[in-house]
Order: C-alpha cells, then structure tokens, then sequence
C-alpha cells in the first residue's frame, strides 16, 4: 500500500443517473443538526485488476450527535468506463473487512475483489456508524435499525458522487451480511436507497432459542419492537456496542480451518447491539422485507443459522424477481469456507444479468 494521499474534495452533489441514485443525492437531514464539512481522505493502492481508494464519507447532521462520517473503500475495475456499484454493509461483530479479508493464506479472500477482477463490478465495503472506522455517536443507544439504515443511505450520496468522478454507474446495489441484511431491508424500506438488494446470511427468521420471553414477546412486529430496543438490550448486554466479535464463533463457522478464522478475525469490530437484537427477533424485518419491489439474490449456506432459504424468499412479496442460492456444506460467514468463490460467482452472475435485462 502507497503513502497517504490526503484530498479534500467537493460538496457538490453530482447529477444523477439511476432512479436509486435519483433519491440518495437529495440531501437528507433526519436529525436536523448542522451539517459539518469533513475532510475525506482517499488512499490509492495497486491490486492485480483493481484500484482502491480509502472515503470518509460526510454525514454530519444525517444522524445523532458524533456521527461525522462513514468509512468505505471502493475498489473499481480497471479501464472501465461504466458498471454496477454494489455497497456492501457487514453483519454483528464486523467490520467491512468481511467484504475485503486480507489475502494472508493461499487462495482469493477478498470478495470484493474478486467481484472486480472477474465481473467488472464496482464494490464499496462499508462500516456502520459505531464500527470500524466510522465515526462513534456521543449515545450509541441510538444506533436503532432505523437511525444505522437512515445513515448508511445518506453516506451513499458522497459514495455515488465520488463514482461518479470514475465511472458512470449503471446501477446501484445494496448488499448486506446477516444483521447488515436487516440493515438494507430497512434502508430500501424507508428510504428506496437500491436499484437491487442482495442478502447473504439473513433469513428474517430471527433466533428464538436464545430470546427471553419478554423478548420473544415482540415477533413479529416492528413498530412495537423498536421503542423498547434500548431497554432490552441494556438489560441483555449493559451496552450498545458489544466488544468481542463473532469472527471466531463455532457456531456461524462450522467446518472451518483454524488459519480461515484467523483471516475472518481481521474483520473483527463491535456489535450494534440494537441492530444485532432486532435481527435476533422472529418477523422483526417482515415489513422490510415486504416492501422491496427490485430484484433480490438471497445467499444461505446449506448449515446456515438464517433458517431455510424458500422461507426467506417467502417474505419477498413484492419483488417479482428473487434469486436464491444455498453454498454446500457452508456455515454462515460464507466468506471463509472453502467453496466462497462458487457464491461470488452465483452472486456476479445475476449482477450480470440485471445488465443484461436492460439490454
């Protein structure tokens, strides 16, 4: 990796180019604070077909006290004058190294990468607010599905403008890992952020067995679920960022060499415990799940805990267009098993074909 490049660049918002990209250039003030200029800093590095450059995306004023920016990076096909952009948002207990794992062992680890090097797709790994390298707020007990969905759709604005300084997009992808799933339910929920939503490891199904009854109390409804988040959670964990990881746990990597793990724990951040708890609750993401009207690809291992895949697609009312695929003998961090790159290829696959429907 190069030295450090610091640039600041524009507030200027771009013209858009997809009816996705149309909604997230508005600029969005949920919280009504001020708006804070953030210096970013973009850091290039060589990769074999790729470039990746380092954001701080600007959402000062989107979102609670503290949170200033989002950290990304966007890796871009060489000599591409146009292609998808997929922002890929990570589950509890990660960072958006999950997307981009170091390549430390023999083999491709870096999903991201991949995507680039074999479909041309354009993909920004992205940290939540509260993970990672993004900015922390003052009260993390706001860090609702609601508020982390409404802040990642804002950073998306700056992600989509600074693409388009490289490459025209010709559409905008949403992908999120297990709770990130729930994360891009919600933001195409309240907000229509994607032209396409992916989810790899999200079922909607929840885990029951390890809910309280008091907890298990609210399956199945939303609305009645998130004003109480807060208080469940600092009841189940006393804090709403949960240090450890999940990178290590036998559970989610079931099958998995050591050396595979030890990739995964790079990727290893706090947990957002309220997005973490909502995704732990039976139907919490139904309403979400029911309102997406753009194609979806599901991504399930075959020993996954997000439940049974035609459940899942089940919950895809209205979207006419749903694409599933379960990875044989995978657990849930499907990027550490050792068939990942038959999921990539599923998942660059019907990228590759929603260009080709609107051909």
């Amino acid at each position: 990796m190069g030295p450090e490049i610091p640039l600041v660049r524009s507030m200027t918002r771009i013209p858009p180019r997809t009816p996705a990209i149309t909604g997230i250039l508005v600029d969005q003030n949920t919280f009504g604070n001020g708006q804070h200029d953030v210096d970013r800093r973009f850091r290039a590095y060589a990769a074999p077909m790729a470039r990746a450059e380092r954001l701080d995306l600007d959402v000062g004023g989107l979102g609670p006290e503290g949170v200033e920016w989002i950290a990304a990076d966007l890796i871009v096909p060489d000599g591409i004058s146009a292609a998808p952009l997929m922002a890929c948002f990570p589950g509890g207990g990660m960072t958006r190294r999950y997307f981009d794992l170091p390549e430390e062992q023999p083999g491709e680890w870096s999903m991201a990468h991949y995507l680039a090097d074999h479909f041309g797709v354009a993909v920004a790994v992205v940290d939540h607010p509260g993970v990672g390298d993004s900015s922390v707020p003052e009260d993390p007990y706001t860090l609702n599905p609601t508020v982390v969905a409404a802040v990642d759709h804002g950073a998306l604005s700056e992600l989509v403008a600074h693409a388009m300084d490289l490459f025209e997009p010709t559409r905008l992808i949403g992908l999120g890992h297990s709770m990130g799933g729930l994360v891009v339910a919600h933001a195409q929920w309240h907000h229509r952020s994607f032209d396409a939503v992916a989810l790899l490891g999200f079922g909607g199904a929840g885990l029951p067995e390890y809910l309280s009854k008091a907890e298990l109390s609210y399956a199945g409804n939303f609305e009645r679920l998130e004003p109480v988040l807060a208080e469940l959670v600092r009841e189940r964990f006393g804090t709403a960022l949960v240090p450890g990881s999940t990178t290590s746990s036998d559970m989610l990597n079931p099958g998995t060499l050591s050396a595979a793990r030890q990739v995964l724990a790079s990727a290893s951040g706090p947990l957002l415990a309220l997005c973490g708890l909502a995704s732990m609750v039976p139907g919490s993401s139904n309403a979400a799940l029911a309102s997406i009207e753009v194609p979806v690809f599901i991504g399930l291992g075959e020993n996954d805990i997000a439940g049974d895949i035609g459940n899942v697609a089940a919950l895809l009312t209205s979207s006419v267009d749903v694409t599933t695929y379960v990875l044989a003998e995978a657990g849930h961090n499907h990027s550490i098993s050792k068939n990942r790159t038959e999921l990539w290829d599923a998942l660059g696959t019907w990228i590759a074909a929603l260009d080709e429907q609107d051909n």
